[in-house]
């Protein structure tokens, strides 16, 4: 597993957390390498689900707190997994407004569809 910083748990979500998630979220799997999102579950790593509650279904592989966003990411191996974590870092950063970016690379598809 890859992580761009020290991440965080799942996220106990406020009224703008869902929406703010969302845009990462869709942010996030826009970029090149990104296959999908993941939460990252207990008993894979030390990390914990990455999800944000919200109304409805919660959101997995976006956590949004007060102080810092993180997004668990499934990528490809097409380009470098450091860069494609960077990248999505970049790309929600201007989302995530004051808070850090925190990105986890959680899992990999290989060409023929393996993790």
């Amino acid at each position: 597993m890859t992580s761009v910083e020290a991440p965080a748990s799942g996220s106990t979500g406020t009224p703008g957390d869902g929406e703010l998630a969302e845009r990462v979220a869709a942010a996030a799997v826009r970029c090149p390498g990104v296959v999908d999102l993941c939460a990252n579950e207990p008993g894979n790593n030390e990390w914990g689900n990455i999800v944000t509650y919200r109304r409805g279904s919660p959101l997995r592989g976006v956590a949004v707190h007060d102080d810092e966003v993180v997004v668990c990411l499934v990528t490809t191996l097409e380009r470098p997994v450091f860069q494609t974590a960077e990248a999505v870092a970049a790309t929600i950063a201007p989302l995530a407004g004051e808070r850090s970016v925190h990105v986890i690379v959680g899992d990999v598809v290989v060409d023929d569809g393996r993790r």
